[in-house]
């Protein structure tokens, strides 16, 4: 491929990531949590790393992360951001790979995004999206049906006839007992 051709591709797809991160950003309720799973997913990639006969190998974690996150958050997580925070997590291990080679060889290695359309920073980030709405829509159906909820009552009809097991016979424990 090219390398204007993989210009484009990568200013494409990262132009489509900051757009995607900048319009759903704000509707996601657990800010600091999916920013630590983001520094997960990038740590991982950044361990996982190997140079192979074909090029830059890593673990993406955001495959599994973002489209689990997606099925048990439900609209606390927006599926779209699913593509944004993969390409992140797929990006800086791959610049940092980038730069071990360059180290290696003497020289800047182009490598980034060097596939073009065909390169893991347009199609894991791609195929992690189509998992999130996938588990997304499934965790809607369990939503309804009462999986995944919150706001659950786990206590009730836990006890034998609703009492406490806690408490000493014929006496019901106090607000201060039972917390």
């Amino acid at each position: 491929m090219h390398s204007a051709d993989t210009f484009e591709s990568i200013i494409f797809y990262t132009l489509l990531s900051t757009w995607l991160l900048l319009k759903y950003w704000r509707q996601v309720k657990d800010q600091r949590i999916i920013l630590g799973f983001l520094l997960f997913a990038v740590t991982m990639g950044l361990f996982t790393q190997y140079w192979g006969i074909t090029g830059l190998r890593l673990l993406t974690g955001g495959l599994v992360i973002w489209p689990v996150l997606a099925l048990l958050l439900g609209d606390r997580l927006p599926w779209p951001l699913a593509y944004p925070l993969t390409f992140i997590g797929i990006l800086i291990p791959d610049l940092y790979g980038a730069g071990m080679a360059a180290d290696w060889s003497g020289g800047w290695f182009a490598g980034v995004g060097g596939a073009g359309f065909q390169d893991a920073l347009f199609l894991m980030p791609l195929e992690t999206l189509v998992a999130a709405v996938i588990l997304n829509q499934f965790g809607n159906v369990m939503r309804k049906r009462g999986y995944f909820s919150r706001r659950v009552r786990v206590d009730a009809g836990v006890y034998p006839e609703d009492r406490d097991r806690r408490a000493r016979a014929g006496r019901t424990p106090t607000s201060k007992e039972t917390e």
